[in-house]
């Protein structure tokens, strides 16, 4: 196989040719910058934050469960959709799931009662199109209270989906499901905590 010079008129550089094992890598290179946008073109981003804060010197005792009480919409905004049902209904099939559902046993319980104080649905085409742009909020704040109607905790919940394509269609929906995972997750943490 022949190797030739190519001489760049006008710099006075010479330079061999590129070999098969430059194009392979700039092939290679190609392959993973298209497979790393058509990632950011269908997976969502956003933020994520989420805490438990108890009275100070309040321990949640071993075996305590759960009871979803108020839910209400506290944004100042009516919505197709009915908010204050899909954050009561996520929270408790959450909490039914992970086994934290206080029915009636004698077992003690805390009330979560919670508030909506921000949601907007967004629009996936929108975050598609610009990142920011359609995002999809809720945020949720919630009060914790024992068995005597006492307030011992305080809750606090926000999700964003921010940017993505097609993988955040119907993001307006799963948030709720997504917010209800994160409080329980908290809440499973305090009652399984080792005193």
């Amino acid at each position: 196989m022949a190797m030739g010079l190519a001489l760049r008129i006008g710099t006075g550089m010479i330079e061999a040719p590129r070999g098969r094992d430059d194009m392979s890598g700039l092939k290679k290179g190609r392959s993973v910058a298209g497979l790393a946008l058509a990632m950011l073109l269908v997976v969502g981003c956003g933020t994520v934050e989420h805490k438990v804060s108890l009275e100070d010197g309040y321990r949640v005792k071993a075996g305590t469960k759960v009871v979803v009480g108020s839910v209400s919409n506290k944004t100042g905004q009516s919505f197709d959709i009915d908010v204050d049902k899909m954050l009561a209904d996520a929270l408790t099939q959450t909490l039914r799931d992970r086994d934290l559902y206080w029915t009636s046993e004698p077992a003690p319980k805390l009330a979560l009662n919670a508030e909506i104080v921000k949601y907007s649905k967004g629009d996936a085409f929108k975050r598609w199109l610009m990142p920011g742009w359609g995002s999809t909020v809720l945020v949720v704040h919630a009060t914790l209270s024992d068995a005597n109607n006492h307030q011992v905790g305080d809750v606090e919940a926000k999700r964003t989906v921010d940017a993505g394509g097609g993988y955040t269609i119907g993001s307006w929906e799963s948030v709720f499901r997504d917010v209800a995972g994160d409080v329980v997750t908290d809440l499973e943490k305090q009652v399984k905590q080792t005193p």
